[in-house]
């Protein structure tokens, strides 16, 4: 499946050298001298959906679509286009259709690994990352995919082989040095991983996968950090049954702590659920705030995980000591703010760095409720007796959207990170 035009050509080179800005523009040009050229479509829409536009991409395959709806390879990019957006049951059909058309086509398995991995079936993702493979050895993504895939079952020295043996065959992949980097994490070698991401980013400077894992790399330095990011590794492994089990199990575990344990132990556990299932909320926010200390490490945040960090994780850097310092030593002012600050930390974190504008407008307005409730109650407080009594009622009103905000970030319309 080649483009006909010079142009489409020369898009090709750039795709090839993971340049897929540079590429979009020579195949745009190509489509305004050949609109209906399937192959180009093709190719443009690859470069649409690497630059993180998925719907524009599903629009462009659905126009090649059109004009050949027997070509494999359409269907699977339609597959993995449908993926990004969320649509993981509409993904596989198309997927399926794709091994159909193509039963010999290792994209047609990469669609269907891809699928797997995202709904966290690993032993499936592997199995068809293996047969991509076993129809293509080369395939790269295949190959990323199973380490990816080993290292979700915790056979982390497998994944580690097949890493190896990726980077053996092709140093100068991008994805295969991502991969490594991942794998490194996971083992604890935090500086290996730096070295691997850093690489990705030499080789391809807009690698948002790298990005993202030098970040957590850099943020790993810090033993505390470190070990949240493994326990992060171990739930991820966990199907979401699984993961609902633990944090339902924590719940009772407070439950009864509270009824029958002695007040320091309950405490401790009340604490420890805290920090399991409300942290991963206000974690990446705080760990961007160490960050923005390293003048090295903050070049790697964006604009939007700057104010992030800030004021996310700002609100939780001065909130959650002062509500601690205020319910401890029985200070009423510190409790008030810190509760407040520590409240509206939950949606501040997903305001900055989500692409969903309706999201940004609902977890905005969360926040400056969470904010005016506990300003509110700070001035009833204030000024005592018997206004005073409304303060814990908007405390509490303060804290139940908080509370909200940890199950609305879980709807793919209000929360978007690609």
């Amino acid at each position: 499946m080649t483009p006909d035009s010079s142009a489409a050509h020369r898009g090709l080179i750039f795709i090839q050298q993971g340049r897929y800005r540079d590429a979009e523009k020579y195949l745009r040009d190509a489509l305004a001298t050949d609109p209906n050229n399937p192959a180009t479509l093709y190719y443009l829409a690859l470069c649409e959906l690497n630059q993180g536009r998925p719907r524009e991409a599903l629009e462009t395959i659905e126009r090649a679509l059109g004009l050949g709806p027997e070509v494999d390879g359409f269907h699977a990019l339609r597959a993995l286009c449908l993926l990004q957006m969320g649509k993981a049951d509409e993904a596989m059909e198309s997927a399926n259709e794709a091994v159909r058309l193509g039963p010999d086509s290792d994209f047609a398995f990469v669609a269907i690994a891809s699928i797997h991995l995202a709904k966290k079936r690993w032993f499936e993702a592997e199995t068809a990352a293996r047969k991509a493979l076993d129809l293509n050895p080369e395939n790269a993504n295949a190959s990323n995919i199973l380490t990816t895939a080993l290292r979700m079952q915790n056979r982390l020295s497998e994944s580690a082989d097949r890493v190896a043996y990726a980077l053996q065959q092709d140093p100068e992949n991008p994805d295969n040095h991502v991969s490594a980097g991942w794998t490194a994490l996971h083992q604890g070698q935090v500086k290996q991983a730096e070295e691997h991401f850093l690489e990705a980013l030499r080789l391809e400077p807009e690698n948002e996968q790298a990005k993202d894992g030098l970040k957590e790399a850099f943020k790993s330095r810090s033993i505390i950090y470190r070990g949240y990011l493994q326990y992060c590794f171990f739930m991820q492994r966990l199907t979401t049954a699984n993961q609902w089990l633990i944090i339902i199990g924590l719940l009772v575990g407070v439950r009864l702590a509270r009824a029958y344990l002695p007040p320091a132990i309950a405490t401790f556990v009340i604490g420890l659920y805290f920090l399991l299932v409300l942290w991963v909320h206000v974690a990446r926010p705080v760990g961007n705030l160490q960050l923005m200390l390293d003048r090295f490490a903050r070049h790697a945040l964006s604009r939007g995980e700057r104010w992030e960090a800030c004021l996310a994780g700002g609100a939780v850097t001065v909130g959650a000591p002062l509500f601690f310092l205020g319910s401890i030593g029985g200070y009423l002012h510190p409790l008030i703010i810190g509760s407040a600050l520590t409240s509206a930390a939950f949606p501040l974190a997903y305001i900055f760095t989500n692409r969903s504008r309706v999201g940004q407008a609902v977890f905005g307005l969360a926040a400056a409720g969470a904010l005016v409730c506990g300003g509110l109650a700070y001035l009833s407080i204030y000024f005592g007796h018997p206004a005073g009594q409304q303060g814990p009622e908007l405390l509490l009103v303060s804290a139940i959207i908080a509370m909200a905000v940890t199950w609305l970030c879980n709807i793919p319309a209000l929360n978007r990170r690609w």
